[in-house]
């Protein structure tokens, strides 16, 4: 059993090593779709602020939003059960009850700026 471990040690050495290197991978290539992902959430909040006066804010939000999320679509970005998301989501509910939606927007927009550094 210790010759056979010696002479295939190399191997067990190498598949750990290309095991490791494909977690890295993987793990980078998320952080960089996370990254993507707040960056355009920032971009579209940026749209909302301009015009956060708007009678219709309701309209405008569900507007942009849809946008939103058919740019992660066609960038081919994971958007289910997503952080960003879920930010969104719930500043459509509160600027559809209609309380403080100016904040919902503002607070939006201030989350995206922190996550997209």
């Amino acid at each position: 059993m210790n010759t056979y471990l010696k002479r295939n040690h190399y191997k067990i050495l190498n598949m750990n090593t290309l095991n490791k290197d494909l977690r890295r991978t993987v793990s980078y290539q998320k952080e960089w779709e996370n990254s993507e992902c707040w960056n355009l959430s920032l971009k579209y909040s940026k749209l909302l602020m301009k015009n956060i006066n708007s009678p219709e804010l309701y309209n405008l939000c569900l507007g942009i939003y849809s946008q939103y999320v058919k740019e992660l679509n066609n960038r081919k970005l994971s958007y289910h059960n997503k952080n960003y998301l879920q930010v969104w989501k719930t500043m459509i509910n509160t600027v559809k009850k209609g309380e403080k939606s100016i904040q919902a927007v503002r607070l939006l927009h201030q989350t995206n700026c922190k996550r997209s550094v």
